[in-house]
């Protein structure tokens, strides 16, 4: 059996919490997300309308890695918000989020979205790395901004 990519069922949301809980918990997130967390977070992206979860799985079906997200109606085109992408990090850097994203264009392109965006962390040695490498630029019109309700 090879390694495979399919769209995610409901089955898998579990063993997706388990990755996500294991890679953002850890170097260099350290993040406080425990599985109950993980799980909730990732239900709800899955309950949004418009949801696509994709999932990388080893020869012996094991989830290495997953892309999440929702497709949104816009004025005059669709987009796609890829909330979530994470590879467990012993596996890191052998080509399997970028095969997830080509999973997804593949996916997207069939049907009409023109645009796909995300958020992420800037600079070297960050996640902003791979997604440029990946054909993603920083939209200068558009900028991310918080405020702490407190």
């Amino acid at each position: 059996m090879e390694n495979t990519i399919r769209l995610l069922s409901e089955r898998d949301l579990e063993e997706v919490a388990k990755v996500f809980t294991c890679v953002f918990s850890s170097e260099p997130w350290n993040e406080s997300w425990s599985f109950e967390t993980s799980y909730k977070r990732l239900l709800d992206i899955s309950q949004t309308p418009g949801y696509i979860g994709i999932g990388y799985f080893d020869s012996n079906n094991r989830l290495m890695g997953f892309l999440v997200g929702n497709e949104e109606q816009w004025a005059d085109s669709k987009r796609f918000y890829i909330n979530e992408i994470c590879v467990l990090a012993n596996i890191q850097q052998k080509g399997i989020g970028t095969s997830l994203l080509n999973y997804l264009k593949n996916i997207l392109l069939k049907k009409k979205v023109d645009l796909a965006y995300l958020s992420t962390e800037r600079g070297e040695g960050k996640p902003e790395l791979f997604f440029t490498k990946n054909g993603y630029v920083t939209n200068k019109s558009r900028i991310l901004m918080t405020m702490k309700i407190s």
